[in-house]
């Protein structure tokens, strides 16, 4: 129950923020009512921090309780024609947007206290049931950046052709002219590859991370004692990484929503079309980003505050590695190099 209720959760986020107009209010009820019913009874590691990591967003993500320029003027419109409902929702707004933000911090407090109640239930093992939930969070995020690993062969498939078919034009001028050349234009295999290399570098930002595999520049950090270098993990991920994950996702998510009332197209005239659902993967690319941000900030949670029994499982994807190798693994890598 408690798994399904964090699923519940998850899936309200979403709707508060993809749904349409005056399906916000029920879902965030939903969503709330959800989450601490997971709190509460509990859910298998991984499913409840990242419902709670979503409904966090979701309101300040779709500006929830304020009516867009364009929806307050069409309800307007159908307000004075004498609609009860277009009426009803823009007496509501006219409450809601003078206390916006107090809304919005009502939502993240609440998610926050869902969080304690999880860890006073998991008591007094809390520490490890969110290291539990750190692992499964982050698992994900490397299984979504396995699975788009495999968009390499596509976009190598059409890197190969596109090649090919330019030089079969050096020799067969008239192919031009096939049907089978205007479907398959230079113009549409070029942007079929920027867009597969796209999608396949924004969904494995969290692989990435949890892995550890990103640039750093560690000429002062890795002389820093382990302790400091947590806690500039945790102060990093929190004001650095997740912050600018969810600016990416505010208004990448505009951007996307606008491309698809446009139903843009490519500039190109013979481009491709359904130019939203490249720029989707904006959003979603940052929001998965965000997610591993997540689970590494919990880690180092558990690393500074936890038990010591928790400190070497939560050690590595805290970044304490990088100074700790031994000298003598880096001097005979070193020279095996």
């Amino acid at each position: 129950m408690g798994t399904l209720s964090a699923v519940i959760a998850a899936l309200s986020a979403f709707a508060v923020v993809m749904g349409p107009l005056g399906l916000h209010w029920i879902a965030l009820l939903v969503g709330f009512v959800a989450l601490f019913v997971a709190a509460f009874l509990g859910a298998r590691p991984g499913y409840f921090l990242t419902s709670a990591a979503l409904m966090a967003v979701s309101a300040p993500l779709d500006d929830a309780f304020t009516l867009s320029r364009t929806d307050l003027r069409n309800l307007t419109r159908t307000a004075e024609d004498g609609d009860p409902t277009a009426t009803l929702v823009l007496s509501v707004n006219e409450v809601t947007v003078n206390v916006a933000g107090l809304l919005i911090v009502l939502c993240v407090a609440l998610t926050a206290i869902a969080i304690v109640i999880r860890a006073r239930r998991a008591s007094p093992d809390g520490w490890g049931y969110f290291l539990a939930d750190s692992d499964a969070l982050g698992a994900l995020t490397v299984w979504i950046g396995k699975a788009a690993s495999f968009i390499y062969v596509p976009m190598i498939i059409v890197i190969i052709y596109d090649v090919v078919q330019r030089k079969v034009l050096d020799f067969v001028p008239t192919f031009t002219e096939t049907a089978w050349f205007h479907v398959f234009n230079s113009n549409k295999l070029q942007e079929a590859e920027w867009h597969l290399h796209a999608i396949l570098f924004l969904l494995c930002f969290g692989y990435a991370y949890i892995k550890d595999a990103h640039v750093r520049i560690e000429l002062v950090r890795d002389k820093l004692a382990p302790r400091s270098r947590v806690w500039i993990e945790l102060l990093g991920c929190i004001f650095f990484l997740v912050a600018y994950c969810y600016v990416v996702m505010r208004f990448g998510y505009d951007f996307a929503q606008n491309s698809f009332k446009l139903m843009e197209q490519s500039s190109a005239q013979t481009g491709l079309p359904l130019r939203f659902i490249i720029k989707s993967f904006l959003p979603l690319g940052f929001l998965i980003l965000g997610l591993a941000g997540v689970s590494v900030s919990v880690k180092c949670l558990v690393y500074l505050f936890g038990p010591d029994t928790l400190r070497d499982a939560s050690g590595y994807y805290a970044g304490t590695h990088h100074a700790d190798i031994p000298e003598d693994v880096v001097k005979t890598a070193s020279a095996e190099g």
